[in-house]
């Protein structure tokens, strides 16, 4: 799942990245899944999805998942995550725009075929976006079906 994302990222031009080792809760509505997407996903899907997120904690990644990651340093800037300390240093010691990316922990539905995660880009202090997604296993590999709750601050 995890480097589903980051592949993900990738693809859209993603490049010159940080990653962050903090995962955060991600939060679920199937009313708001529903109004944001127009998909037409089996209702016991969602809300197994919806009753899972209450078991979505805050947590690390493993630094291991990082280097499963084979891209050079100018797709993903270092080999090992940043803490949240890190990342407010790094942007004070360049005075730069830089893209730290954050992903949270999945929900998934009781039979782990489908699954939200978020993501957030914070881009300086203060300065961030982020999105979620939607994915589901098709023939045994995550694939991302939507992006949605755009937001930016």
């Amino acid at each position: 799942m995890f480097k589903k994302i980051i592949d993900h990222e990738i693809g859209k031009g993603g490049r010159g990245m940080y990653i962050q080792c903090e995962k955060s809760k991600t939060y679920f509505d199937v009313k708001d899944f529903k109004v944001g997407t127009g998909l037409n996903v089996p209702e016991n899907v969602l809300n197994e999805i919806e009753l899972n997120e209450s078991k979505s904690s805050i947590g690390v990644w493993n630094a291991e998942l990082l280097n499963e990651l084979n891209y050079g340093e100018d797709f993903i800037k270092r080999k090992k995550c940043l803490t949240k300390n890190d990342a407010e240093q790094l942007f004070k010691r360049t005075k730069k725009r830089q893209k730290v990316i954050s992903i949270s922990e999945p929900i998934f539905d009781n039979n782990y075929e489908n699954c939200v995660v978020s993501v957030s880009y914070l881009k300086f202090t203060g300065s961030a976006y982020g999105k979620k997604y939607f994915l589901k296993k098709v023939y045994g590999i995550w694939t991302v079906i939507v992006e949605y709750e755009i937001w930016m601050i």
